[in-house]
């Protein structure tokens, strides 16, 4: 039980930070993880049951990350701008797959919620998915078809 108030109040400072939600949470009276939680957890529920979940699934997946990605272009470290250029590598990958894909799966229940879902886990810190993708298939991938991909584009492979 203390790990979970360590956790919740951890949360709140990072919550706190936010301005919307600083704003909420003390207009509310509710800890700004509480808030935040809320926010998410109604969003989520949005998407699982089909109201605006292509428009969630979008701001989700490209707007979050864009602005991070601002951020990460104007700090001065440079891990986090690996990160964010590996997951917009990804995203655009997976939007072409997406166009075929949705053809055949836009019916499924929870479609979107799945999408959801594996866009978060593309970008979360803790997962890093993009870079496992990027690692284990893209660049093995890439890496293999590199001449012939050079060749077609009309570029030199030493370039």
């Amino acid at each position: 039980m203390a790990a979970q108030s360590d956790y919740l109040d951890s949360l709140t400072q990072h919550f706190q930070t936010v301005p919307l939600v600083k704003q909420i949470s003390e207009k509310s009276g509710l800890p700004a993880s509480y808030v935040a939680i809320g926010f998410i957890g109604f969003s989520f529920m949005l998407v699982l049951f089909g109201i605006c979940s292509g428009l969630m699934v979008n701001v989700v997946g490209i707007l979050y990350p864009a602005y991070v990605s601002f951020k990460a272009i104007e700090s001065k470290e440079t891990d986090d701008d690996k990160q964010w250029l590996t997951y917009w590598v990804i995203f655009a990958g997976y939007s072409f797959l997406d166009h075929f894909i949705d053809i055949l799966f836009f019916w499924f229940p929870f479609y979107h919620t799945i999408k959801l879902i594996v866009l978060v886990w593309l970008f979360w810190p803790k997962t890093l998915g993009a870079i496992w993708v990027y690692n284990h298939i893209v660049s093995p991938f890439l890496k293999q078809h590199e001449g012939f991909i050079d060749a077609a584009l009309g570029g030199d492979k030493s370039s």
